[in-house]
């Protein structure tokens, strides 16, 4: 066995050791970046086994490193998992559920440059995973910038995932006029759970969710809510626990509310800091209450914790707590996120705990509960725009605040114009025609191939790009620069892009396009140009996909940068041309179609409820 060999034995033990669901969805999001995303929001419940799709992403980037690079130390470090949330335990969490992937940095947006510098010396990485992205959400947030500008700039092979159990601000964008869609071509991949996973749809189904109206949400009124939460924690036998969330000016009076109904002062605990009101020995740390829990349960005992905001999105307090959990209680009305990330989203998880009870804001858990529904229906579909009318119909349906703090509801609607560039004129294509480059001859004549000027004129205006510098040579980042060129969408298919059994690869997408309209079927022009960053159909009369072995991926690492002869020989077969090292395929735009085009018609002013204040348009 040689050292590369090795090298990927080891990693695919690590892979091994993740559940079934988990590879799946790790799968689906790099086969997105092959298809020609950069970036993939990935949707995965709360306690669902988020690590454990990172820890499978960052195997199979490595994974796609060749024999030459896999076994090169200098190379090792290619994948960096951001921590959004500026908390040191959840950042050492993330050192321990990822150490089995040793290519993988673990860092948080404060120290985003240093660890570039650091731990990225030799080579910038190719991957950078964002967990729980839904945090920092809001315009005002300056953390995604950074990021956003060194992948679009300085880094631009790299690729993003953004991963959370609420990325609704990243998914509304993504379906707008934002950086998401036209500058990284967002796609979208729903981690589909294992069947024993109990989770915010499971709860409902099994009747554990208590419906915490407006007047009675907060704990320490009285009420009869309030006296069944406690009654169910006195009547529970055996060992267990509750948690009560409340505002931060109110956990000393919950305390009082409990000891007063005759819970001792010894089985409540409150975690946080510096809060009002509680003196700073009465107060514990997650940790410490995890660690009094296991005492508790030596003795039978059961405890409460009164938390204002230390369970959150991130925070996995283990099997055994969240079999034996009683109830809880959230008083939480901000935005759906954050109900759905707070007390009811830590009980979720791989266990069989059917019989706790979960007192909260109930209208923010169904309209997550919908959003799900429309994720998991729509996974693959790439339908971003149809998630806007779904929270359209969310704010209508339910009486919630925002979707979360990027994404928030007026009172009212709003009259909103859409910034989003509009590539609804749609025009079908005329015809295709492949021609061989003929780059070794300065003067080729391609007359015999077609007597349209404008075909003729977009033929040497390619082999123009390749013949610049005299004898072509293999070079990455061709381009048609210039406005007597930008008339032509320009395609340059290297040994990455040609096939990778997606329909989405240049040669699956030639065999479709040229096969439909040899049958006499109408193609979308635009679908053919499938324009990006700034682009609209409109402004394109020429769509050419190069297929060439003079055009190089930037992927340095790839295992096959540039066509081979091969390549070539296959693809000059299936168009029906003669043998070059350079084939020019050619669609031409054709009539303009005023039926498609008012199909497609959107009014860039709407009414909405929805006010998107997000980091990431």
């Amino acid at each position: 066995m040689n050292i590369a060999e090795q090298h990927r034995q080891h990693v695919q033990r690590a892979i091994e050791t993740t559940y079934e669901h988990q590879r799946i969805a790790a799968k689906k999001t790099f086969d997105k970046f092959s298809a020609g995303a950069r970036a993939v929001v990935v949707a995965a419940e709360m306690q669902s086994g988020k690590s454990g799709i990172a820890l499978v992403l960052a195997g199979l980037q490595r994974l796609a490193l060749s024999d030459e690079a896999i076994c090169d130390r200098k190379r090792l470090k290619d994948t960096l998992y951001l921590v959004t949330m500026a908390d040191v335990a959840l950042q050492e969490q993330a050192k321990r559920d990822l150490a089995p992937t040793p290519n993988i940095v673990i860092s948080n947006f404060a120290n985003f440059e240093s660890a570039l510098v650091t731990d990225f010396k030799h080579r910038a990485p190719k991957l950078i995973i964002i967990d729980e992205c839904h945090y920092g959400s809001h315009i005002e947030a300056i953390r995604y910038s950074r990021v956003f500008d060194y992948i679009e700039k300085e880094n631009t092979e790299c690729c993003i995932v953004f991963i959370s159990a609420t990325p609704f601000s990243a998914l509304y964008s993504a379906g707008a006029d934002s950086i998401l869609r036209h500058n990284f071509h967002t796609k979208l991949v729903f981690h589909k759970t294992g069947s024993d996973y109990h989770g915010i749809r499971e709860m409902h189904r099994h009747n554990q969710l208590i419906k915490l109206s407006e007047d009675q949400r907060d704990f320490c009124d009285d009420s009869l809510l309030q006296k069944r939460f406690i009654r169910q924690f006195m009547e529970h036998e055996g060992p267990g626990w509750s948690l009560i969330r409340v505002p931060s000016s109110q956990a000393s009076t919950a305390k009082q509310v409990l000891m007063a109904h005759g819970i001792a002062e010894e089985q409540i605990y409150i975690i946080g800091q510096k809060l009002v009101g509680v003196a700073e020995h009465e107060l514990c740390s997650i940790d410490d209450f995890k660690s009094e829990y296991e005492t508790a349960a030596m003795f039978d005992d059961k405890l409460i914790a009164i938390t204002v905001a230390g369970f959150r999105a991130g925070v996995n307090f283990g099997q055994n707590m969240k079999e034996n959990l009683i109830n809880t209680w959230d008083s939480t009305i901000a935005n759906i996120a954050a109900v759905v990330q707070a007390n009811v989203g830590r009980a979720c998880g791989y266990h069989q705990n059917t019989q706790a009870k979960h007192f909260t804001n109930l209208d923010a858990v169904r309209a997550y509960s919908d959003l799900l529904d429309h994720l998991e229906a729509k996974d693959n579909s790439e339908d971003f725009e149809g998630l806007h009318q779904l929270f359209e119909d969310i704010c209508d349906k339910y009486q919630v605040r925002g979707i979360d703090r990027g994404t928030m509801i007026a009172p009212e609607p709003q009259v909103q114009l859409t910034k989003k560039l509009d590539d609804s004129a749609t025009y079908l294509t005329k015809g295709y025609i492949a021609v061989p480059a003929k780059l070794s001859c300065i003067d080729a004549d391609f007359s015999a191939y077609t007597s349209d000027p404008e075909v003729l004129e977009a033929i040497q205006l390619i082999r123009g790009e390749f013949l610049a510098e005299g004898t072509p040579y293999p070079k990455s980042g061709r381009a048609m620069k210039g406005d007597d060129k930008n008339w032509i969408k320009a395609q340059w298919v290297n040994g990455v892009t040609y096939d990778d059994y997606t329909p989405s690869c240049a040669k699956s997408r030639a065999i479709d396009f040229t096969a439909k309209l040899n049958d006499g079927i109408e193609v979308e022009f635009n679908q053919v140009v499938n324009p990006g960053g700034g682009e609209i159909t409109a402004d394109k009369r020429i769509m050419a996909t190069i297929f060439s072995t003079y055009n190089l991926s930037r992927k340095k690492d790839a295992f096959k940068r540039a066509m081979d002869a091969d390549d070539m020989t296959e693809i000059c077969q299936l168009l029906g041309c003669e043998y070059d090292n350079t084939l020019i395929l050619l669609y031409q735009r054709g009539e303009f179609s005023q039926s498609l085009t008012d199909q497609k018609r959107q009014d860039p002013i709407q009414i909405s409820k929805i006010r998107s204040d997000s980091v990431f348009k």
